[in-house]
């Protein structure tokens, strides 16, 4: 990989900061800055769980069902992060410009926007969902509006930590 790019991950995998998504009091998106970055979404939630979940509530929502269903392939490959026993795995990780408005979609979707709506689902809320991110504006290496270099970031990420298996581009 390109020694700008690794350099770059390294210093994302060092700084980032990691809430517990709750969905009884919404002040665990306090501290999350509104300004672009990265982020992750983890959780303890057996995959079978995330398989057997009902249609999203909006259109535009992930399947979640569907969508580990499409990335069948990339499972059987080895590609994909999986959980290993009782412990958190990556499911998600994007790029956003805005990191809070981001991570309050993944929690309360939003009827147009391409988003986990995590709190729809009751039998979600039993288990652990963490929220996970670094501002572009922490990081030294790179141009914190430059949404280019932020799509190959996330893309970077994926190939160095495994692609997370709800996401689909």
């Amino acid at each position: 990989m390109n020694q700008v790019l690794n350099t770059l991950l390294d210093e994302i995998d060092h700084k980032l900061r990691c809430v517990e998504i709750n969905f009884e009091d919404r002040s665990w998106r306090e501290n999350i800055p509104s300004e672009s970055g990265w982020y992750l979404v983890k959780t303890n939630t057996p995959i079978d769980v995330l398989r057997s979940i009902e249609q999203p509530k909006y259109e535009a929502h992930i399947n979640i069902p569907d969508t580990i269903q499409a990335m069948s392939g990339l499972r059987a490959l080895g590609i994909t992060i999986e959980q290993s026993v009782n412990n958190g795995y990556v499911v998600y990780n994007g790029e956003a410009k805005n990191l809070k408005a981001r991570a309050r979609e993944h929690e309360c979707g939003h009827e147009k926007t391409y988003c986990l709506g995590l709190g729809d689902y009751e039998v979600l809320r039993g288990y652990k969902w963490t929220f996970c991110y670094v501002a572009a504006s922490w990081c030294k290496t790179l141009p914190p509006k430059d949404k280019a270099l932020r799509l190959a970031v996330e893309q970077g990420w994926r190939a160095k930590h495994g692609w997370p298996i709800l996401c689909k581009k």
